[in-house]
């Protein structure tokens, strides 16, 4: 599969609506959501920046907590390696397509809080319990 290939607007959308209705207080519908991208999630693949066969990691918090980012489409990639850039992380430039269990090791990790999903743009973190 190409970088080109990749496309998540279903995902993107229910990104979306997990805010508004967080913006709502409307948890029974946050939980329905969640739901949903813990199927989409299994089914589908996303772009993973990569440094040595690794999943970038940037620190998060306190205690060396870190986040993977992921990507949704070769666009939001792109603007993910040019905020990259301006953050002096430019040379994570290799990139890997797939679902997000490929990394189970992650989710073991207690220092791991979760993969953020579009770094330069919609900025959601998806925690552990997605996974």
């Amino acid at each position: 599969m190409n970088l080109e290939e990749i496309k998540n607007p279903e995902f993107k959308n229910m990104i979306n609506l997990a805010y508004m209705q967080g913006e709502n207080g409307n948890e029974e519908a946050i939980l329905k959501i969640e739901d949903d991208m813990k199927e989409y999630i299994k089914e589908n693949v996303f772009i993973i920046s990569t440094e040595d066969d690794n999943p970038v990691k940037i620190p998060y918090g306190n205690h060396d907590e870190y986040i993977v980012p992921v990507f949704t489409d070769e666009r939001e990639y792109v603007l993910g390696m040019q905020y990259f850039s301006l953050n002096v992380m430019d040379e994570n430039k290799e990139y890997v397509i797939e679902k997000l269990d490929c990394f189970k090791k992650l989710k073991e990790d207690p220092k791991f809080l979760g993969f953020l999903v579009n770094i330069s743009s919609v900025s959601y973190i998806l925690n552990t319990s997605l996974l």
